[in-house]
């Protein structure tokens, strides 16, 4: 499959996604989240997206954790 191709296959599952009910989209999100490998993922994209901010020092994901906690007061 293409880059556009998988774009626009992205761009319609979404769509699909918003035009549920708020409680259908909540039951979705939290079936997706039980993913183990979905939920690697997003650490890890959290993970990266904190390491660009501290100019690619590494970041251990409690410590980014800790930091997040402390910064919401």
């Amino acid at each position: 499959m293409g880059s556009t191709a998988a774009s626009t296959k992205h761009a319609d599952v979404y769509r699909l996604f918003l035009r549920l009910r708020p409680g259908e989209r909540r039951s979705v999100a939290l079936r997706i989240l039980r993913d183990e490998e979905v939920l690697a993922d997003l650490y890890d994209h959290f993970l990266i997206r904190e390491a660009v901010e501290e100019r690619g020092r590494s970041v251990a994901w409690k410590s980014y954790r800790r930091k997040q906690a402390i910064s919401k007061g």
